[in-house]
């Protein structure tokens, strides 16, 4: 009997989780990536295994907060204007999704999801060897006023009733938790569980050497074509019983042969690392008003935010991205480090905050992984275990009529 075969295109964390569950499943496994292992958003990220992230990005009240902050010359939202004259019918539909109706389908749809995602990890961790670069003992949403403190309560308690544990803290308690927190924090919530990566990079190396120790291929081309029986690329033609596409934001130049009927737009973000004795920190940190993540990393201090719509492969906007990382020791002490090196890299978001998971409806041999927004480390390997039981002919394990590349959104978030 012929091996079944499989061309994965993406080699970042959801592509390399994907290729690690098929492998399991005994597919001859071929990943191809114009850059390697890890290249992307899926080394830059903010490294936090985001349990507590179930809000959809359109919330009641989003065109007016996003109209303030692109006001803000030193806030973490840019917006490139041709860029979202030529994604306009994403952009409407994301201020469209921005109703309480939609907002709370989305937040149980996200919640179901992110409530799996250890359970998908934490077996891949142990058989790669790489429990040593993951860290679940919690994080902290850290806060700099009262008064915002108090407006975020709803979002805190709403996470308790959906099975998130949030712990309020005090001032004196979080700093007791985590001493590098200065007396000027007006409290923090700690969520246990939540975790982060110590180094993105090594645990994505270990996946794609898993998957090569076991005979898998790893390609460095370009994939210039998608068809039913394989991948085009720049080099020669790949052909496969079934393709996977996880390519992150660069898999929506293929949507429209794939008959995808959800937009995905390029939301760069960006992080600067700190040198290792810069700060003390030990615990991951989001400092809630400033939407910057803080992860204590092997090699330094990460601190992730901005979210830039701009073409994926744009020039770099550092020095408009800097303001947002700065005044930030009054929160924490020793961020005011000059940072050893700067990254920027693009996530791949749908109006509706949920990824693309299915199979293509023009080419019914290629199955879809992307589209994950901020949480692609934290649902890699929920995605890989559904895309082994798609490609397998496994029935879900999850409902996925809410992840469908063709699904079509009213205003109440309701496929349609």
């Amino acid at each position: 009997m012929t091996q079944p075969s499989v061309t994965i295109v993406g080699a970042g964390i959801v592509g390399l989780t994907c290729a690690y569950k098929l492998q399991q499943q005994g597919f001859a496994v071929t990943i191809v990536d114009r850059e390697g292992p890890c290249a992307g958003a899926s080394f830059g990220n903010a490294a936090h295994m985001a349990i507590a992230s179930i809000f959809p990005q359109s919330v009641p009240g989003i065109a007016g907060q996003s109209w303030r902050m692109l006001r803000d010359r030193r806030g973490p939202l840019i917006a490139n204007p041709a860029y979202v004259l030529q994604h306009l019918p994403w952009f409407l539909k994301f201020l469209r999704l921005g109703n309480a109706d939609a907002a709370a389908r989305g937040t149980h749809v996200m919640s179901q999801l992110l409530s799996r995602a250890w359970e998908h990890w934490n077996p891949v961790l142990r058989d790669i060897g790489a429990t040593h670069l993951v860290r679940q003992t919690g994080a902290l949403h850290v806060f700099g006023s009262r008064q915002a403190m108090q407006n975020s309560h709803g979002a805190y308690l709403k996470r308790q009733q959906l099975g998130v544990e949030c712990r309020v803290l005090g001032v004196e308690e979080a700093r007791e938790m985590e001493p590098a927190l200065t007396e000027h924090i007006a409290g923090a919530v700690h969520i246990p569980a939540m975790g982060h990566v110590t180094d993105t990079r090594q645990l994505c190396q270990a996946l794609a050497d898993r998957v090569t120790a076991n005979g898998g291929r790893l390609l460095h081309q370009q994939v210039t074509a998608i068809r039913n029986d394989g991948v085009q690329t720049t080099e020669a033609f790949l052909p496969s019983s079934q393709v996977v596409l996880a390519a992150g934001a660069w898999s929506a130049r293929f949507a429209r042969e794939l008959g995808v009927g959800v937009p995905v737009v390029s939301e760069r973000g960006y992080h600067v690392r700190l040198p290792k004795n810069a700060s003390t920190l030990r615990t991951p940190v989001l400092l809630v008003e400033n939407k910057v993540a803080l992860t204590p990393m092997q090699d330094g201090l990460r601190m992730a935010s901005v979210a830039e719509f701009t073409h994926p492969d744009a020039a770099p906007y550092h020095d408009r991205a800097a303001f947002v990382f700065q005044g930030l020791e009054r929160w924490v002490s020793g961020v005011d480090a000059t940072p050893e090196t700067r990254w920027v890299g693009p996530r791949p978001s749908t109006p509706d905050s949920r990824p693309i998971i299915g199979r293509s409806p023009a080419m019914p041999n290629v199955l879809l992984a992307y589209g994950h927004g901020h949480l692609g480390l934290s649902l890699g390997g929920l995605t890989g275990s559904l895309i082994a039981e798609l490609a397998t002919g496994q029935a879900p394990s999850i409902d996925l009529s809410w992840l469908s590349p063709t699904r079509r959104l009213g205003k109440t978030g309701t496929p349609v």
